[in-house]
């Protein structure tokens, strides 16, 4: 039975529980080592002392990413940014490959770091999240925990009881109620929890990358914006796509297109090893022979996969005029030369760093580095207001 409140899992030591209603996000795991009640649960986490830090962890291809926030008063600061790169091979296709790898980064991590006591939020790692804004007809809420299941089960083409599936009534009219849906394969979620149990390090809540990208959007001040804006947040071997109507949420998808695309052409291209290629593309590679070329067919293959995600977001772009006005890009992708300007003449939109909406917000910390971190950072943002 779907609950949209708490949804237990192995012995209930994993349970998803909606507890903030808000810009913030609405999607959380959290863990703990005992079962209790979901109004407990619920009860516990609103009315428990705020910690002064919160810990935002990114398991991504390239590496094991950590953000530290500080409440100081009202604001909100990063306090440290700490990365552990992974060797190859650890993460592929949205798949942890390395489990070992992955524990011993987060033993080490910790084991070298001195952290302060605070609540520890992490993504579930890999891809294949689901999270879109859907519009239903007004139904009871056992037809509507039938019908999410339903939508669950063709998104992923595997049944609901495989999924981990949270919902949440974001409006509702005499006609229709519209929802934000969130759907992770169950095995996932699993193995989050194991690995940072092996690591013996207590993770607090586990949230999904889409959700802590639009977080951080927020936190920098892109709820504020009018029409259709696009996060692309381009990793390694995987771009999460995640659409934003007048500020608020609308839909997200995890797309196969990555840093590792242009790595490739630039192989093939120079007659290079994956190492040289890798190399070459992070010395101002647009200004070498073929670059200008590479960066064009990235930029049309990522164009191509946001065509299909704004596709499966139609239904709430029909009263939009135009269509989209500004792309915000982040990542370790997204560091390539030029890239902004190749985007903006393919597409005719324009395109920034997300952390030109306000980087002041960021303590200084350079663009460059805080792009390898952005879901650390929003995942962060999460547990500072928990």
């Amino acid at each position: 039975m779907l609950s949209s409140l708490t949804i237990f899992l192995e012995s209930a030591q994993v349970y998803i529980c909606e507890i903030l209603l808000s810009r913030w996000g609405v999607f959380g795991i959290t863990v703990k080592s005992c079962c209790e009640t979901g109004v407990g649960v619920l009860l516990f986490n609103l009315l428990r002392r705020r910690k002064k830090f919160a810990f935002g962890i990114d398991i991504g291809h390239s590496g094991l990413k950590v953000a530290v926030f500080r409440r100081e008063g009202g604001r909100k600061v990063v306090e440290k940014l700490h990365l552990r790169d992974f060797p190859p091979g650890v993460m592929a296709g949205g798949k942890v490959m390395g489990e070992d790898t992955v524990v011993e980064a987060i033993k080490d991590i910790w084991r070298k770091e001195t952290f302060p006591k605070g609540t520890l939020v992490a993504a579930v790692p890999g891809g294949n999240v689901e999270v879109k804004r859907i519009r239903l007809p007004v139904m009871d809420k056992k037809e509507l925990d039938r019908y999410v299941a339903l939508e669950a089960e063709q998104a992923f083409a595997m049944s609901f009881l495989s999924l981990i599936i949270d919902y949440v009534i974001l409006e509702e009219e005499k006609d229709y109620m519209d929802l934000l849906v969130v759907a992770v394969p169950r095995d996932k979620v699993a193995l989050a929890k194991d690995l940072f149990y092996r690591a013996g390090v207590d993770l607090h809540v586990l949230d999904v990358k889409p959700l802590a990208l639009y977080r951080l959007f927020t936190f920098l001040g892109g709820d504020k914006l009018e029409g259709l804006s696009v996060i692309l947040d381009i990793g390694k071997s995987i771009t999460t796509v995640v659409m934003v109507l007048d500020g608020e949420f609308l839909c997200a998808r995890e797309v196969y297109v990555g840093g590792d695309v242009v790595t490739e052409m630039i192989q093939k291209e120079e007659g290079l090893t994956y190492g040289e290629a890798e190399a070459l593309k992070k010395e101002k590679f647009s200004q070498k022979p073929h670059g200008k070329k590479i960066l064009n067919k990235f930029v049309v293959s990522l164009g191509h996969e946001l065509k299909l995600v704004l596709d499966s977001c139609r239904l709430w772009l029909e009263s939009v005029e135009g269509e989209v006005r500004r792309v915000f890009y982040t990542g370790g992708g997204a560091l390539l030369e030029n890239f902004d300007k190749a985007f903006e003449e393919r597409f005719d939109v324009e395109a920034k760093s997300m952390y030109y909406l306000n980087s002041e917000r960021m303590m200084g910390e350079r663009v460059e580095v805080l792009d390898r971190y952005s879901v650390a950072l929003g995942l962060s943002i999460r547990g500072a207001v928990i």
